[in-house]
């Protein structure tokens, strides 16, 4: 999955041409028959320069979606700062989460996640937040209460001012395909 990001982000950036499933010889490959969400995370040097994913999928098939949410890291504004010529890619890392439904559940209790298998999604409409931490990626975490703080942050809300009511927050486990 991740030399199949890395394939459509150089071709993009080197000939301004968005290659389909059937240029990626992907029309018969298992991510065409299922709807799963991805996430793209792009790394330089061991930080972060891009990342592309959504809540739920927008495209016919998992295959589509991993072309459209690689594309969009093209969109976040770290990559530009990062990569100023198409033959920077060489030096960026790629890590592509495919989670299912069955990866995704709901918690009503931070008791319910386990930082070392799962991550979160905290969802706030009333706050217009929502953000993710992927699986496997915050290492430095010992608790789940840890976790969600460490969401909170990242989505600039306070953890000890949100009130259950303010939030939805999910337990996530995923498949990590990374080339690092």
């Amino acid at each position: 999955m991740n030399n199949i990001a890395r394939k459509v982000l150089e071709t993009y950036l080197n000939e301004k041409k968005i290659l389909n499933t059937d240029e990626l010889w992907l029309r018969d490959h298992e991510m065409a028959k299922t709807k799963d969400l991805c996430f793209v995370t792009l790394y330089k040097d061991g930080k972060i320069i891009a990342s592309s994913w959504r809540v739920s999928i927008k495209k016919p098939n998992t295959a589509q979606e991993l072309i459209e949410n690689t594309l969009f890291c093209i969109k976040d504004p770290r990559f530009a700062e990062s990569i100023k010529n198409p033959l920077e890619i060489k030096k960026i890392n790629f890590r592509v989460d495919i989670m299912s439904n069955e990866q995704r559940k709901v918690v009503t209790s931070l008791d319910e996640i386990d930082p070392k298998i799962n991550g979160i999604i905290l969802i706030s409409q009333s706050l217009w937040k929502i953000w993710v931490i992927l699986p496997k990626i915050a290492n430095l975490i010992s608790t789940s209460k840890d976790l969600f703080s460490l969401v909170c942050k990242k989505a600039w809300l306070d953890a000890k001012d949100l009130k259950e009511e303010d939030y939805v927050l999910y337990k996530i486990e995923s498949t990590v395909y990374s080339d690092f």
